[in-house]
């Protein structure tokens, strides 16, 4: 006879048993695989420690299974068999193709280069259409819609012949002479230069808005801000060659930062190509492009700044802009939190080769203030300057390249004049777009 009590006591024991039960199959089979998964989680974070310690010292080559001293990373020698070593760095190019067409900073003229022969022709409207702008603007590098519109024959001063552009069967691009037209073509290869219309830590300068500036980008090398640069197309960045001295010359390494205010690490964008002008000494051809690996998306934070017109002549008075994520006091080693902004002026060549003897070319730009106190500072390297022109846009008219210390009393900045490089920047453009 089974009495009230007893019951109950096999009633209780039922849990213990259980609770033994899955206690046991926890030791025989959790533990286990907690055990592996510790061990496994471990073992990741021991091959990425490992991984992070040999990328910083080592380059691996994958074909022969060999590590390398980075220093002989890009060193122009191949270390690896198979050259891999060499293949993916810096690269100097120079332009010896003549320039097919080129733009005027006046209301934007379109001149053909005659059958290539050196003799400049203004192209007429009447059989100009939009193939052929598109083919015009291929031929300077651009891959974009274009716009164009016709001007008056007379009202254009310049002394030149009139010129007829065709498009050949593999797209390219061929101007003959024109005995006569009544118009000619003023032409736009993408919208650019939208940003604040500016009526002032880079020195002396003040926090700025990325929608203000936003061709303006961060250059970074292994996740630090080491120059700045701008946008001037779809693919392409223009910054100072000066950037990628020697030991900096792995394009795996180096990132680009756009659309942001302040410097962040995490959402940089890979580079597929940097091309460094072949003149480039310690300070003169200071100019290298750089091509990103897919195609950014245009926004109010991500634009590109227009180019100047071959024969721009900047006034005198000319209010110019420079902006950066440099030093805000010379020395300091800190970079600026924010985008910084300043205006400066021109400085006369012969004031600045006062002040810089024997450095300054007809290849460079001075600007500043002699008084001091405005200034780019290290980090703002490669950075634009710009200028509002009377088309309403801005212009990229300076690469910030060097000077002598940050907003000292008669060291203004000296700047790589882009007008001046405008047939290397569209012939390498054209050649690896």
């Amino acid at each position: 006879m089974v009495t009230e009590a007893s019951r109950s006591g096999r009633v209780n024991a039922l849990p213990d048993t259980r609770k033994r039960s899955k206690t046991a199959m926890f030791k025989k089979y959790g533990v286990p695989i907690i055990a592996a998964i510790l061990v496994a989680a471990a073992i990741v974070v021991i091959g990425i420690l490992i991984k992070v310690i040999l990328d910083n010292y080592y380059f691996f080559c994958t074909k022969s299974f060999k590590f390398i001293p980075l220093s002989k990373w890009c060193d122009g020698k191949e270390d690896c068999s198979d050259g891999q070593d060499e293949a993916n760095c810096v690269i100097k190019i120079d332009i010896t193709t003549p320039a097919p067409f080129r733009i005027s900073e006046t209301r934007s003229i379109l001149q053909a280069n005659i059958q290539l022969s050196g003799t400049w022709g203004l192209v007429c409207y009447d059989t100009f259409n939009q193939q052929k702008a598109i083919a015009v603007c291929k031929a300077l590098g651009f891959n974009s819609e274009p716009t164009f519109s016709g001007v008056t024959a007379t009202d254009i001063t310049v002394n030149l012949p009139f010129s007829t552009v065709d498009v050949t069967s593999n797209g390219g691009t061929q101007a003959s002479r024109k005995e006569s037209c009544q118009s000619v073509v003023s032409i736009s290869c993408q919208n650019c230069g939208s940003g604040a219309n500016r009526g002032s830590r880079i020195i002396g300068g003040v926090s700025s808005s990325i929608n203000s500036w936003p061709w303006q980008v961060s250059l970074q090398c292994q996740g630090s801000h080491v120059c700045g640069g701008s946008i001037i197309s779809q693919l392409w960045i223009v910054t100072a060659a000066h950037c990628f001295l020697e030991g900096q010359g792995q394009i795996p390494r180096w990132r680009i930062q756009v659309g942001k205010l302040t410097l962040n690490f995490m959402f940089a964008i890979e580079v597929e190509l940097i091309i460094l002008h072949s003149g480039f000494s310690t300070r003169d051809n200071d100019i290298a492009l750089l091509k990103v690996k897919s195609p950014l998306t245009f926004s109010d934070s991500v634009q590109p700044v227009c180019l100047p017109g071959f024969d721009i002549l900047l006034p005198d008075d000319a209010r110019l802009w420079v902006t950066g994520w440099g030093h805000t006091t010379e020395g300091s080693g800190v970079l600026a939190t924010t985008l910084q902004e300043v205006s400066v002026l021109p400085i006369p060549a012969s004031v600045c080769s006062q002040e810089y003897p024997g450095q300054i070319t007809d290849r460079m730009i001075c600007a500043g203030r002699l008084a001091g106190g405005a200034d780019t500072c290290q980090g703002d390297s490669g950075g634009p300057l710009v200028y509002y022109s009377s088309k309403q846009k801005w212009e990229q008219v300076g690469i910030v390249s060097f000077g002598e210390g940050c907003g000292r009393k008669d060291k203004v900045g000296v700047y790589m004049d882009v007008a001046d490089f405008l047939n290397w920047i569209h012939g390498v453009m054209r050649l690896y777009s």
